[in-house]
């Protein structure tokens, strides 16, 4: 609590600093600053020139029970602080560094009239409690205003206090009006709200916990997703401006939103501090500011009430089905169990061998630490989804049976659990090769979570692949929309300018996403193929040997190197390259990708063999026969082969 004595405004330099309205200005332009820079700033104006340590500041603004390293949260604060005046620690104007000891504000400063009494200082933003671990306060566009600098007077005549009492209900009601103009239209006008959830930043202390960040944003991107009033940017395309720092109005230019959330994760222990603040992003104005103190074990109604919060902000009034959509009240996870699973996705995410394993020990874990967490299981059917692709050491029918395993396993705990049903989608399409049970699957998991872009372009191939184009441009259409920054949305784009023979426009349009994104395997991979159907062998073996060299040994690009090496008549090359994936044969994909090189170098029989050995072992690739092998289109036993697969035409 402030006292009376407090000053009510202070003003440095082109800066004022106002702790009624707990607002930093510059030229009367409002500057970003979250709760706890703002607290420092004012314990350093209240002794200008003066020494204020970090033991003072400790107990100032870090309480006791506060669950956070105070020596990082401190200089994280600091930092901000001196980012937002501009500062520097090696040459400083405002705040000077005393090592060991604190900071001392060293520019001259002006005080002006004293600070209302009562006013709390403890929330990120944020001011009252809102019950329930959580508190709040709706920031409205009129707080960005010039300040009225107040000079010292004699004590105010009664009548004043009424008249200002009037003045402050005027502003709210202006402010109020202000407000609403950012959302001119509530719920129940059919009207679509877009909105991005920026990565939200670990203040924890511990880069560790980065994982743990992320995915609070992910989930909160989730949860608020189930809002059909709300286009919410997908997180790919989000998690693009973590550690990115550029104005609010070019970022929601730049994902086609007008309303932007932002925030920060503490996490120490099992104790968790979500604060979360929603922004008109066309302007760059607070709107609403909240903080939410939970046990992890809690953490999914946390989830669920952040976002039926913001969502409530942003469209006004909750439609019966979002209502039972975000606040639906979920059982207590166990933290073992919910942490092994949050790194088992992370790892997941990755794409690669060494993520798929740890992503699959994981995720056994957790499900060691409570074997009633569906999530889990999810997640390792989607490990073993993947690694039948053909980076596993087993056959794929194999991990198909285990996938299907752990997906059924997720779906008897939890029915509407959208990853498992997308899961077993998965493998039913690129493992049962069985279409219809497919669709169906990938359309309950979108029914259940419609903003899993991932989910959607898996659903976008199975339509392609079916030959329902107009359906599969719908779906990737959706993807772009979602997620405009991401691969998915590249890949979409460039598939679509593939698809239908415009090759030097989808080479240059993977030209100027890789220009960006250098390092991408997936990109390059595919640009490699394109080169491959416009017949520019060269180009599409440079494009290979360069995805080796940044991804170390691999077999996906060495396959498609040697291809591309027998289809521009190198036959040498591609005779090396052949016999060094049958010595360190895999089963599934490199029998596929061996029938490949042999059907280019001539070699019939033995491409029909290799092909039956990968139809064993169900290599997911064989739904690609009727693309791949035209020179075996005629011959019976193909043709056989085709009908078992039940390739359609």
């Amino acid at each position: 609590m402030t006292t009376p004595g407090t000053p009510s405004r202070v003003k440095f330099c082109d800066f004022v600093a106002d702790f009624d309205s707990f607002e930093l200005r510059k030229h009367g332009i409002r500057l970003r600053l979250q709760d706890q820079p703002f607290q420092v700033l004012k314990l350093l104006l209240d002794h200008p020139g003066q020494l204020v340590t970090r033991e003072q500041l400790r107990m100032e603004l870090w309480t006791e029970s506060t669950f956070v390293d105070f020596d990082a949260g401190l200089n994280a604060a600091v930092r901000r602080l001196r980012d937002a005046l501009n500062d520097s620690a090696d040459e400083p104007r405002y705040i000077e560094t005393l090592p060991r000891h604190g900071y001392r504000f060293i520019a001259p400063v002006e005080v002006f009239g004293q600070a209302t009494a009562n006013v709390r200082q403890d929330v990120p933003l944020g001011f009252g409690d809102g019950g329930d671990g959580q508190q709040s306060v709706a920031m409205s566009a009129e707080q960005v205003s010039d300040p009225v600098i107040d000079q010292p007077t004699k004590p105010r005549a009664p009548w004043r206090l009424v008249a200002a009492c009037v003045l402050v209900a005027a502003v709210i009601m202006a402010a109020v009006a202000l407000r609403s103009r950012v959302f001119a239209k509530r719920s129940g006008d059919g009207r679509v709200y877009s909105i991005a959830v920026l990565p939200l930043q670990n203040l924890s202390g511990d880069p560790s916990q980065d994982y743990f960040a992320d995915a609070m944003t992910d989930a909160l991107i989730t949860n608020l997703a189930q809002s059909k009033s709300l286009r919410v940017i997908s997180s790919t395309s989000s998690m693009r401006y973590k550690g990115v720092h550029k104005p609010l109005p070019e970022i929601a230019h730049e994902l086609n939103v007008s309303v932007i959330v932002e925030g920060s994760v503490i996490r120490s222990g099992n104790q968790v501090r979500i604060t979360a603040q929603l922004l008109d992003a066309t302007k760059d104005q607070h709107l609403w500011a909240r903080r939410y103190d939970r046990d992890l074990k809690d953490v999914l109604n946390l989830q669920n009430d952040l976002a039926s919060a913001v969502a409530r902000e942003v469209i006004g009034r909750l439609t019966p089905d979002d209502e039972s959509r975000l606040t639906a009240i979920t059982r207590p996870v166990n933290p073992e169990a919910y942490e092994a699973s949050l790194k088992g996705r992370y790892y997941w995410n990755k794409r690669s061998l060494e993520g798929f394993n740890k992503g699959l020990a994981l995720f056994q874990q957790a499900i060691q630490a409570d074997p009633t967490y569906a999530p889990a299981y999810a997640g390792m059917a989607d490990c073993y989804n993947f690694l039948g692709l053909g980076m596993g050491s087993m056959p794929p029918r194999e991990y198909a049976q285990k996938a299907k395993e752990a997906a059924q396993k997720a779906l008897e705990l939890d029915e509407n659990l959208a990853k498992a049903h997308a899961a077993r989608g998965f493998t039913l399409y690129r493992y049962d090769w069985n279409w219809p049970q497919a669709e169906q699957e990938y359309r309950r998991a979108l029914e259940l979570d419609p903003h899993d872009i991932i989910v959607r372009g898996w659903f976008a191939d199975l339509l392609s692949f079916l030959g329902r184009r107009q359906e599969a441009e719908a779906q990737r259409e959706q993807v772009r929309d979602l997620d405009p920054l991401s691969i998915q949305a590249v890949r979409s784009v460039a598939g679509a300018y593939s698809a239908a023979n415009q090759h030097d426009k989808a080479i240059d349009y993977y030209k100027k996403a890789i220009a960006s994104e250098p390092d991408s395997f997936r990109m390059r991979m595919d640009l490699g193929g394109v080169y491959l159907q416009a017949e520019r062998y060269e180009d599409a073996t440079e494009e290979f040997q360069q995805v080796l060299t940044l991804s170390g040994p691999s077999v996906y690009p060495l396959a498609r190197l040697g291809y591309s090496y027998a289809l521009w008549g190198k036959t040498a090359e591609a005779e090396r390259i052949l016999g060094q994936l049958k010595k360190e044969h895999r089963p599934g994909y490199v029998s596929y990708a061996i029938a490949e090189i042999c059907e280019a170098l001539g070699r019939k029989e033995e491409a029909l063999f290799w092909l039956e050995k990968a139809y064993d072992e169900r290599a997911a690739q064989m739904i690609g026969l009727n693309r791949d092998f035209d020179s075996l289109r005629s011959d019976s036993r193909f043709q056989d082969l085709v009908r078992r697969v039940g390739v359609p035409n």
